[in-house]
Parts: C-alpha cells; structure tokens; sequence
C-alpha cells in the first residue's frame, strides 16, 4: 500500500516523532541561550527519552484514549509492535546518552522518568496535570544543559521563559480533553490562559539579556499557534508541538 501524504503525517505526529524532535530542540536552543556549547549526549538523550516516555504511555493507555483520540489510537493499535520496537531502540539509546552524559544528568533526571512512568495514574488530577508535565518538560529542556555546562548564563532567565511555553503548551494539549478543568477555570477559557502564559514568555524573553533573548522566539511561536489554535486531534501534536520545535531551531540559530 502507497503512503499517502495524511498517512506519513500521522506516522510523525502520532509515533512522536515530532514531539521528540521538538525537545531535542529545546536542549539545543536552551544550550546557546546560557551561552555554553551544544552536548550532543544531552540532544540525544531528550529525543529518544521523549520517545520513550510518550510511546510506553500512549501503548498502555490504548483503550482509555480510544474516546478523546480515536484517529491517534487507531494509529497504535495498528502498528503496535513498531511503536514497541522503537521504544525498545529508544530505551537503549536512551542508556548510552545517559551514560555519556554523567550520573549528575541521570539523577536529575530520574523525577522525570519518574513522571513518566505514573503519568497514567497522575493525569487524572487535571491541574496538577499541568504543571507536573511543564516542570518535566522545563526539566529536560533547561535542566540537561545546565548541568553539563561548565559555566552558564542567566539560567534563571532560560528556565522562566520556557517554563511559561511549556505551561501554555500543556493547556493546549488539555483544551480537547472533555474531563480537563484547566486551573479551574472553564474550557473556554483555558485558551486564553494559555495565550497570557505565551504572551508572558514573548515579554520575558524580550528582556532577557543576550544571548538568551534568541529564546523570545519559542514562546511567540507557541503564541501564534495559540492564536490559531483549532480543537482537532491533530492540531496540537502537529502545530503546538511543531511551534516548539521551529522556535527552539530559529533561538539556537540566533543565540
């Protein structure tokens, strides 16, 4: 059977590919803007960690996802045992960059894997949802970087600013989801908070010293996406994530 166009995009999107992509990215944009070098260990690491976490959750969760995303789901259930396979690849590659990058990256790690591993019992609690997942994300994003630089730059400044995107970007996730009561306030409004947290992101980065002002460029890409935010099963993955993604790529070109 030919691949089509549609059938390539949901093997990015819903192997996560993409996602992973993106946090490989962030690793990479948060590296320049603390003004050190970019660890390939750390890179890889966030991609295939990424790969890891989100496939074992999105295979475990198959049937409790079947109502809130039936095209993803139908995409799991048919090549289960690929997305098994590449989980198992990840894992190993996962190993090697851990080692390569040091017991301080493993250990500070290790919260998030542990995130990971109980995020199906914890996404239930819908707020906390929101800030355990941005903090994890922060985690990989900001936190890998750090500790391998020998000397890094405003890193509370990197660490506020994608912070900020990574919580607009979990409410993004959440807006679809018919049981999310995103800060307790109603779903429509949900968006909108997002929106602040991005518009926040875009002032801070504005200010930030060089080079980490290079990073403005991921929260106001995660602001227009925001800004055409459409409630499909796709739109998130696809642009939100891919918002992410293209900013941290422009923000390590201009660090």
């Amino acid at each position: 059977m030919t691949p089509t166009p549609r059938s390539l995009l949901d093997a990015l999107v819903f192997s996560n590919l993409w996602m992973a992509a993106a946090a490989g990215a962030l690793v990479a944009a948060a590296s320049r803007a603390m003004g050190t070098a970019i660890h390939p260990e750390a890179v890889g690491l966030a991609f295939a960690g990424t790969l890891v976490v989100y496939n074992v959750d999105r295979l475990r969760d198959l049937h409790r996802d079947r109502h809130g995303s039936p095209d993803r789901s139908a995409f799991v259930a048919a090549c289960e045992g690929r997305l098994v396979a590449l989980s198992g690849v990840a894992a190993v590659v996962s190993l090697y960059f851990a080692a390569r990058a040091g017991w301080p990256a493993a250990l500070m790690l290790l919260p998030v894997l542990g995130v990971g591993l109980f995020h199906r019992r914890l996404k239930r609690f819908e707020n906390a949802k929101i800030l355990y997942i941005a903090a994890a994300w922060t985690c990989v994003g900001f936190g890998l970087p750090a500790v391998l630089a020998s000397e890094a730059q405003n890193p509370h400044w990197v660490a506020a600013i994608l912070a900020l995107t990574m919580v607009a970007n979990v409410i993004a996730f959440n807006v679809r989801d018919e049981t999310a009561q995103v800060a307790r306030v109603r779903r429509g409004g949900a968006l909108q908070v997002a929106r602040v947290c991005a518009a926040l992101g875009v002032g801070l980065g504005a200010l930030a010293p060089s080079p980490s002002d290079a990073l403005v460029a991921i929260p106001l890409a995660t602001l227009l996406a925001l800004v055409a935010y459409r409630p499909t099963e796709r739109f998130s993955p696809l642009f939100v994530d891919g918002a992410l993604l293209i900013g941290a790529l422009i923000a390590a070109a201009l660090a």
